[in-house]
């Protein structure tokens, strides 16, 4: 079964950071229209520059002052409109930075790089589809950029089109041979193509990529360790799940497979305590709640439980009869 994940804003945002030079209304033009050869009335040259000195320091919200100050003398500059889109990006307002990227198309054809931006705004606000259109374009304007293909490949996977997931991130890592992210999202998509073997090498590659890393990228332990759970080697999925849920991690998920695995061993005790921690990180999730109630029950702690499954029905909606699930069923 598919495993959705979306990416994480701050994910997201610190791909794009890597690439400094990247630099609409909620739906940008179809085909941006002809350069406009009007010159700004002033030279802002020396302000964008400085501006553009801000983005590369990460200084986003100083960035987004400056170009605001720039664009009331010279309200035609797209390169001034453009930045402050990208800003915008990085200040996670995606619809506020697609209103400035369009408007910044209507005096200059926008680049790959910005076209760039305009698909991340989209991911942003999870619309995936013109993400996908976006980034195409980009794609093939300036087809050697890995993070092209790697937002290219995430997005198809978030849209099921898992042939064209693949075909973006084995292209992005034929660009870039140790793309971390792309070799263990392509995991993920031989995953929802009914190829477990092939999943399991791309995660055991990004996991041996980072052998030697001080921080390590956690991600690839724990898909790898949900597929083997559900493939019933947990002795092979009990120590990558130790390891992606370990080191003080903030990931949910990672301590609901930990748990689950522990139930699996029969070990009910270490499982309410990584469910427990799950729920620490994540507590509106009914899922958490109803596999808790389950470890109780089966650790003979009925009121426990019943705790357990009523939370779970509350945040459900449903009436706390009919949360209680088949408890001989693990996932």
């Amino acid at each position: 079964m598919q495993r959705q994940r979306a990416l994480p804003l701050g994910c997201l945002l610190a791909l794009l950071c890597v690439g400094r030079g990247l630099l609409g209304q909620q739906t940008p033009v179809e085909t941006p229209a002809p350069a406009k050869v009007t010159a700004p009335v002033v030279d802002v040259s020396a302000p964008l520059a400085e501006a553009r000195r801000m983005l590369g320091a990460a200084d986003y919200a100083g960035a987004d002052r400056a170009l605001r100050t720039i664009l009331l003398t010279a309200p035609d500059s797209p390169d001034a409109h453009f930045m402050l889109g990208f800003a915008l990006l990085h200040e996670a307002q995606p619809t506020e930075s697609l209103a400035e990227y369009t408007q910044g198309a209507k005096f200059r054809d926008p680049a790959a790089e910005e076209l760039i931006g305009v698909a991340s705004d989209y991911i942003l606000l999870k619309d995936y589809a013109d993400a996908e259109k976006w980034l195409v374009v980009a794609a093939k304007r300036s087809p050697e950029r890995p993070i092209t293909w790697y937002l290219l490949g995430r997005t198809q996977y978030n849209l099921n089109h898992w042939a064209d997931a693949e075909h973006s991130f084995t292209t992005c890592l034929r660009l870039d041979p140790h793309h971390l992210r792309a070799e263990y999202n392509l995991g993920l998509v031989y995953e929802a193509q009914q190829k477990p073997e092939l999943a399991l090498a791309a995660y055991k590659a990004a996991i041996a990529w980072q052998e030697t890393a001080p921080v390590k990228d956690l991600q690839p332990y724990l898909d790898e360790g949900i597929l083997l759970r559900q493939q019933g080697k947990l002795a092979e999925a009990l120590p990558v799940l130790l390891i992606a849920a370990g080191g003080g991690s903030h990931n949910p998920l990672a301590h609901q497979e930990l748990g689950l695995a522990y139930e699996q061993l029969g070990k009910y005790d270490e499982a309410v305590g990584e469910l427990k921690a799950a729920i620490a990180l994540a507590p509106k999730v009914e899922a958490l709640h109803f596999f808790l109630g389950r470890m109780y029950r089966k650790a003979g702690k009925k009121d426990e439980a019943a705790q357990e499954f009523a939370e779970a029905a509350r945040l459900s909606g449903t009436k706390s009869d009919a949360a209680v699930p088949n408890l001989d069923v693990t996932e």
